[in-house]
């Protein structure tokens, strides 16, 4: 079983650690959004490249007080990860929740998203909010076993950032009870 930690440490690091698993992240859907969809970019290195700059300047957020960056690894190897970015003081917006394919079916990805939910209500987040692609069906299993529920696309989205909002699935959760 994979151990998962939280990240601690500064963007460089951050990125030396998961920018090769996250560049095969945005392949994998770049790949899936081809195949499923008949999305053909003019240059997929170039969308990539532009994802994975906006991650990578949202990482001194990530790895601030209120957000998270959590690695999951088996032996040292880096096999999965997900993040908590602030959007403001009470809505979170989970994001790059990816494990890689030889390491699913172990309930990292199960463990990872409880682990930043639980973040999340300790911070003192109302509600937590994520995009995901239409064709992770295994994901939205996962997002609404924990009480995700799909909602209108927000601001702020990032499949904005490759006019892709129609391929995604847009999800949110209260985190605190209601009155």
């Amino acid at each position: 079983m994979a151990d998962i930690q939280r990240f601690e440490g500064s963007p460089a690091q951050a990125e030396a650690l998961t920018g090769e698993l996250l560049r095969e992240y945005l392949l994998w859907i770049g790949e899936r959004l081809g195949a499923d969809h008949g999305v053909v970019f003019d240059d997929i290195e170039a969308a990539v490249a532009a994802h994975h700059r906006e991650f990578t300047q949202e990482l001194p957020h990530l790895l601030g007080p209120r957000g998270r960056l959590l690695i999951a690894r088996a032996g040292t190897k880096v096999v999965g990860v997900g993040a908590l970015k602030p959007v403001d003081e009470t809505v979170a917006e989970i994001k790059r929740m990816y494990v890689r394919p030889q390491a699913r079916g172990q309930g990292l990805g199960r463990a990872i998203l409880e682990t930043l939910l639980t973040d999340a209500r300790t911070i003192g987040y109302e509600v937590a909010r994520l995009e995901t692609a239409t064709f992770m069906r295994e994901a939205h299993a996962l997002y609404r076993s924990v009480g995700f529920e799909d909602r209108p696309m927000f601001d702020g989205n990032e499949a904005g950032l490759s006019g892709l909002e129609s391929f995604m699935l847009f999800m949110e959760l209260r985190l605190t009870d209601a009155d």
